[in-house]
């Protein structure tokens, strides 16, 4: 069976007639939904140029400053309900100290566990995007769109709590130094259980990610691969000791790379083991950002960091 991403284009998709494409993301039909050039890549680099002026980032090439080796997120961790305690998706190896990853927003699945603290960080992070891309194309208002072009008959929104506070709109992510996501999967009904949260009532979890700068090394560059597999309690054993590699080939499980360029967005279901290998390249690789949930019955889409 051709497992391939579906390319649907941001102005035309609801006249072209793929208003199931959300439904086939959330059956596994298709790994994923692309749209090419959402936005240009001199507004990726113009995005970028601000990010590392206002000190968000660092440029690579100089030293690291000490604040973002304190604030950078671990390989493989995440953690689950209340508990403070970080886990790890999969074994990993100690922490390269070149291997960073840097959040401009606010992680539900790492910050999370503290209620009130997330929703508290997710207010100061969504007043930042408030006045971030002043100027420049705003890569959270694109993201937005593409999702409402393939769940058209739904209200997209911020994910929020009863008493009207928001989650983050969308995060920044930058990974430095070959950072990787090895095989795993993202849910926070299933692997995070997050009971607390409204974002809790979905069915499904997407993501979406608009590339805003590659890194590359000897010609190849960082891409997710998508796996044609639901997590299942089955699985997760090969994903703790991280040979799920075993699993996919005993089971002969199709897989889809999903290549980018600076200024495409595509959404895919995380409920599809899914990875992203390390490329060291001179550059950070930097994504926008957002998780989804869905469901066929439920009129509202949110979305949130």
């Amino acid at each position: 069976m051709n497992w391939s991403p579906v390319e649907v284009e941001l102005e035309s998709i609801v006249e072209a007639g793929e208003e199931g494409v959300i439904d086939q993301l959330a059956e596994g039909q298709i790994p994923a939904a692309i749209f090419r050039q959402a936005i240009k890549p001199s507004d990726c680099e113009a995005i970028m140029n601000r990010l590392i002026k206002r000190e968000l980032l660092f440029d690579p090439n100089e030293a690291i400053p000490v604040k973002f080796r304190e604030e950078s997120i671990p390989e493989g961790h995440y953690r689950e309900g209340n508990s403070d305690q970080a886990l790890k998706a999969w074994k990993t190896n100690p922490q390269d100290s070149q291997k960073l990853r840097i959040d401009i927003g606010s992680s539900l699945g790492y910050r999370g566990s503290d209620r009130e603290a997330f929703l508290t960080h997710s207010a100061e992070s969504n007043r930042l995007f408030d006045v971030l891309f002043e100027g420049l194309v705003d890569p959270i208002k694109t993201l937005y769109e593409g999702l409402s072009r393939i769940a058209p008959n739904k209200n997209v929104m911020t994910a929020t709590e009863p008493d009207g506070r928001q989650y983050g709109r969308a995060i920044i992510r930058a990974h430095y130094g070959g950072y990787s996501y090895a095989p795993h999967f993202d849910s926070v009904r299933r692997r995070e259980k997050r009971t607390d949260y409204q974002a809790y009532r979905f069915e499904h979890q997407f993501a979406g990610v608009l590339v805003l700068q590659n890194t590359v090394l000897n010609g190849i560059s960082a891409q997710c691969r998508i796996h044609q597999c639901f997590w299942t309690p089955d699985v997760q054993p090969y994903l703790t000791a991280n040979n799920f590699q075993e699993y996919a080939e005993r089971n002969q499980i199709p897989s889809a790379d999903v290549i980018l360029q600076p200024g495409d967005l595509y959404f895919f279901n995380t409920g599809c083991i899914h990875e992203v290998p390390g490329v060291a390249g001179e550059d950070a690789r930097v994504v926008l950002a957002s998780f989804i949930g869905y469901s066929r019955e439920d009129s509202d889409v949110f979305v949130w960091s």
